[in-house]
């Protein structure tokens, strides 16, 4: 995994149902969950047999319970960008 010094991670949508955006949901809890759901579904629908993506420092023992899940061994490296990840999942050998 590599890093970028001028590297910066943001939200690729917006979401307008969250409190900064006059919405019920507190904004970070709402990202976390959209976040791990699709991390979830990626695993799960996919299966890729390696899968490395950037999450948010705060969801990383979270990612590691959605790993596990789907049977993945997970680590984490920092990147040069505070509060994220690199997050590397590897599909665990089946036993026989």
């Amino acid at each position: 995994m590599t890093t970028d010094a001028t590297a910066s991670y943001g939200l690729v949508m917006r979401f307008v149902t969250v409190a900064s955006k006059g919405g019920p949901h507190d904004d970070q809890s709402y990202v976390s969950g959209w976040h791990m759901g699709a991390l979830d579904l990626r695993l799960a629908e996919f299966k890729p047999a390696h899968h490395v993506e950037t999450i948010r420092t705060a969801d990383v023992v979270q990612a590691d319970l959605v790993a596990m899940r789907h049977g993945y061994c997970f680590r984490v490296e920092p990147t040069e960008v505070d509060g994220w990840e690199f997050a590397e999942f590897t599909r665990k050998r089946a036993q026989s």
